[in-house]
């Protein structure tokens, strides 16, 4: 794939400075952090209380990047010093643009 794609990862609050950090180090695009809740009822990663609940706290780290630094940022992500799993996926854009 070429031109900018979105890299997208969900993450447990806890590691978003670690996951914030790593990804600095590499790449200097933007990021966007949001704290998010997802409700379902199978979590693999999600505690006793997250699963009573059925609600999983969680922060979305977003940031468009160059298709070609992807597997260098997901290498980077890994090796960071987080405490739990780190779901990822990759979008293409299509197109962008910045309105005054």
């Amino acid at each position: 794939m070429t031109g900018s794609v979105m890299l997208s990862l969900a993450c447990a609050t806890i590691d978003v400075d670690a996951i914030v950090d790593a990804v600095r180090a590499v790449c200097a695009a933007p990021i966007h952090v949001r704290d998010e809740t997802v409700r379902s009822t199978d979590f693999a990663d999600a505690g006793t209380a997250e699963r009573v609940k059925g609600a999983l706290r969680r922060t979305a780290i977003e940031l468009v990047i160059d298709a070609a630094d992807r597997d260098r940022l997901i290498e980077a992500i890994a090796a960071s010093r987080r405490r739990l799993p780190v779901g990822w996926v990759v979008l293409p854009v299509l197109d962008q643009g910045l309105l005054a």
